[in-house]
């Protein structure tokens, strides 16, 4: 390695750290959690929560003023410790994220939780997995173009508790360890139900500074949030994302649907197609003035988004890059932001050492969904997006399977139907998705349902479940 690059290497480090925080643990005093803790109540008792956190002991105490939160405004919390998991779950799960799947099932039978938090994500930088909160990967592989993906993050596996006939959906039928394998050319070997049991949302901290910002958010968000006039907004980020596949542009196409369902929120249009997306400046500037909602429609890696002007497909146009982040200061005023159409956006698993074949330069330290989700004093309340490829639908008429169908049809679930809780309007989508696109877990080809399953394990929440979408009144 020359010197010039170990220079920049070195000064990219050091904007990171002065940046976005993650490399250190917060030294000032935590302050004391004054609510439920693991010891106090006899574990799976007859006692009744709405909500479940999960995070690692050195997180605990920087947690107490959430769980003081949200009993205050009536959603029952308890926090527990995920060494406590491990303990109470000494006799089921054959490894770390199986024995937290039976705690989860068993807190729904004994506590009735319709939500659940999990507070941790990377331990460290290291190339291994490395984990506060245990993960599960699925090995559902279908390739994209050249690049065979032959395992995925999923969080949907710790809300999928049951199968159909009310049995532990282990997401491993054969029980080889394996979790559901769907290998490229054959058809299905595991065969998962995918409806989710609970509502499942994970904060992927890396240290206490990420703890306590995000805590602050959450918490200023559900008591400042209501009846503000920069919450009627929704900003939709889109352009051209295939130019010369289809007559139209795609991705404006879809966020115009997304609209739709939202007609008491006032639109902001950032299309490629009438120039008022020309880059990042655009995306910054929109959030900063404040939006209920931020959707984005096109193209995206770890550490960016972007699309395409009108069939040209050689030119990109960023919309929000990694390094723009830290030039959100929209305060108090963070929209819930989807992005599910930007492949590897929440891919939560990188890091400075990571071999990832689409991000040119130095991995990022953190994923673009994650930058978005701590950005201290602005940036999105929660953002959901795919942790690995995503897959748009060749059908624009039906959305047959497309990751466009979810992203459209949460806003349904909030827009027409109602649904005011996050976690609950990411699972109802999940589940309304399954039902109008089943799956054939015996197609064998490169294209077909498998993409559909894909789609659905990888759309990932990354924020509070149990979050009340524009707060509640004071």
């Amino acid at each position: 390695m020359n010197t010039t690059y170990k220079k920049i290497q070195m000064a990219y480090l050091l904007i990171l750290i002065l940046i976005i925080p993650i490399f250190y643990t917060n030294p000032l005093q935590a302050i004391p959690n004054d609510t439920i803790k693991p010891g106090q109540t006899s574990f799976f008792s007859n006692a009744s929560y709405n909500l479940l956190i999960v995070a690692p002991k050195h997180f605990i105490r920087y947690l107490g003023p959430l769980v003081h939160h949200k009993n205050k405004i009536g959603i029952k919390t308890i926090l527990v410790d995920i060494e406590e998991v491990y303990h109470q779950m000494y006799w089921e799960g054959r490894d770390q994220a199986e024995k937290l799947k039976y705690f989860i099932k068993n807190a729904k039978e004994y506590w009735d939780i319709s939500y659940v938090l999990l507070v941790g994500g990377r331990k460290d930088q290291s190339p291994g997995d490395n984990w506060w909160i245990p993960v599960r990967y699925t090995y559902l592989d279908r390739p994209y173009g050249n690049y065979s993906e032959k395992k995925f993050l999923t969080d949907l596996y710790f809300a999928d508790l049951y199968t159909k006939n009310g049995s532990f959906s282990s997401w491993d039928t054969n029980q080889n360890g394996i979790f559901g394998e769907w290998p490229e050319g054959q058809k299905a070997i595991d065969i998962p139900d995918l409806y989710p049991d609970v509502y499942v949302g994970r904060l992927p901290c890396l240290n206490t500074w990420d703890v306590k910002d995000v805590v602050r958010k959450i918490i200023t968000y559900e008591t400042k949030t209501k009846m503000d006039p920069w919450f009627n907004t929704m900003v939709v980020v889109a352009g051209d994302t295939y130019p010369g596949r289809t007559p139209y542009y795609d991705g404006e196409v879809y966020t115009q649907m997304a609209l739709n369902y939202m007609s008491n929120f006032i639109p902001k249009k950032l299309w490629t197609s009438d120039g008022s997306l020309s880059g990042p400046r655009d995306v910054v500037k929109a959030i900063n003035n404040g939006c209920g909602f931020i959707f984005f429609s096109g193209h995206g890696n770890p550490k960016t988004w972007a699309t395409h002007p009108p069939d040209n497909a050689t030119i990109w146009i960023s919309g929000l890059q990694l390094r723009n982040i830290p030039f959100l200061v929209n305060g108090k005023k963070q929209p819930i932001c989807i992005d599910g159409s930007g492949c590897f956006n929440s891919m939560f698993n990188i890091s400075l050492r990571s071999k990832f074949p689409f991000v040119s330069g130095i991995p990022p330290p953190i994923c673009w969904s994650w930058a978005l989700t701590r950005k201290p004093n602005g940036g999105s309340i929660a953002t959901i997006g795919p942790t690995a490829f995503s897959y748009e639908s060749p059908d624009i008429n039906t959305g047959y399977g497309g990751i466009e169908w979810l992203d459209i049809h949460f806003f349904e679930q909030y827009g027409q139907k109602n649904i005011s809780i996050l976690g609950e309007a990411w699972g109802k989508t999940i589940a309304s998705f399954l039902d109008n696109n089943p799956i054939d877990w015996n197609d064998i080809s490169r294209n077909g349902t498998a993409l559909v399953a894909k789609n659905a394990e990888q759309w990932l929440l990354m924020g509070d479940p149990s979050l009340r979408i524009g707060g509640y009144e004071e």
